[in-house]
């Protein structure tokens, strides 16, 4: 076997010749375009490390641009409240809104002193403008919104609702009010109550505010007048307290003689829900049902005739 292989080897010494030349050309050439890859590679790689290094310097410039164009921005007077914005009442840069009691110019003299900084309005801080307002009893809650372009302040107010109206004729203005949140309310700015026409009126004759008429009297009035709601199952309008010893209780139906507000008042107003039945079947117009005496009760009829006595129809337990 070795010997033809040496045979033929010997035997075609050209043909071996060229398939080693074309192994060797085959070779220079695949390490020729090796080479060659190689150097495109290496552009490429020139190439990306170029437009990397550039978009890292764009990006650079975009952001101080950004930061420079931000920087002017915020720096417009539209981000900026005027350095008269508390003390200027004509609230060209304050509104208010959702008050009903309480008068703008209450609210804008309340914040007259506060100083204006000189921040951005969306810094500005809000605490101050709160503190200053929650001095005014009838507030009960404040919300405060700031915009800009132009900056302004925009205050939300919630008022304290109130329940009671203590007054000294029933078309006059009332001179204090009791809130839902058991205060009693008496600066005059804060009786502008056109609104709260269910809130219960209390009639009196010169009231001393803060000696004779304070939260602790409102609430026994208060519980006359649910005492007298729960027993005639009707809303009272108001109770006429002008004459201390003799109380009148008006409901939708009639009025009701209470008399004095002594230690009898709620036993002489259970009494009212036998009463009202009897109502229906007077056929007089009702005065009042009169309840001020301990064990009988009255239904006072109103005049028939400008001539004729009051008449009275009496009516006992």
């Amino acid at each position: 076997m070795t010997e033809d292989n040496n045979f033929n080897t010997n035997e075609y010494p050209q043909e071996n010749a060229n398939v080693q030349e074309d192994e060797f050309q085959d070779e220079f050439a695949l390490a020729k375009h090796s080479l060659k890859r190689k150097r495109i590679e290496r552009k490429i790689r020139k190439k990306r490390k170029k437009v990397k290094e550039l978009k890292s310097f764009l990006r650079f410039i975009s952001l101080i641009l950004v930061i420079f164009l931000a920087y002017h921005f915020m720096k417009l007077p539209q981000w900026y409240l005027p350095k008269d914005t508390f003390s200027d009442q004509t609230g060209k840069h304050i509104e208010i809104i959702n008050n009903n009691i309480i008068p703008d110019y209450v609210i804008r003299q309340s914040l007259k002193n506060l100083y204006v900084p000189k921040l951005p309005i969306f810094l500005v801080k809000v605490k101050p403008i709160k503190k200053e307002l929650f001095k005014i009893p009838v507030i009960k809650n404040i919300y405060v919104r700031r915009y800009g372009f132009p900056a302004r302040i925009q205050i939300i107010v919630r008022e304290r609702q109130p329940i009671a109206l203590i007054k000294t004729d029933l078309k006059a203005k009332p001179v204090a009010f009791f809130t839902s949140d058991g205060i009693l309310i008496t600066h005059k700015n804060y009786m502008n109550l056109g609104n709260s026409k269910s809130a219960l009126k209390i009639l009196t004759n010169k009231p001393q505010l803060g000696k004779e008429w304070t939260v602790k009297k409102v609430q026994e009035v208060e519980k006359i007048v649910k005492a007298v709601e729960t027993y005639s199952n009707e809303k009272v309008e108001y109770i006429d307290l002008r004459n201390p010893n003799d109380v009148y209780v008006k409901i939708q139906t009639t009025s009701i003689r209470l008399g004095q507000l002594d230690s009898t008042v709620f036993e002489r107003i259970k009494r009212i829900y036998t009463i009202l039945p009897q109502i229906e079947e007077v056929d007089s117009q009702i005065k009042y049902i009169d309840l001020s005496w301990d064990k009988v009760n009255y239904l006072k009829l109103k005049k028939t005739d400008k001539n004729s006595k009051p008449k009275e129809s009496e009516k006992t337990e």
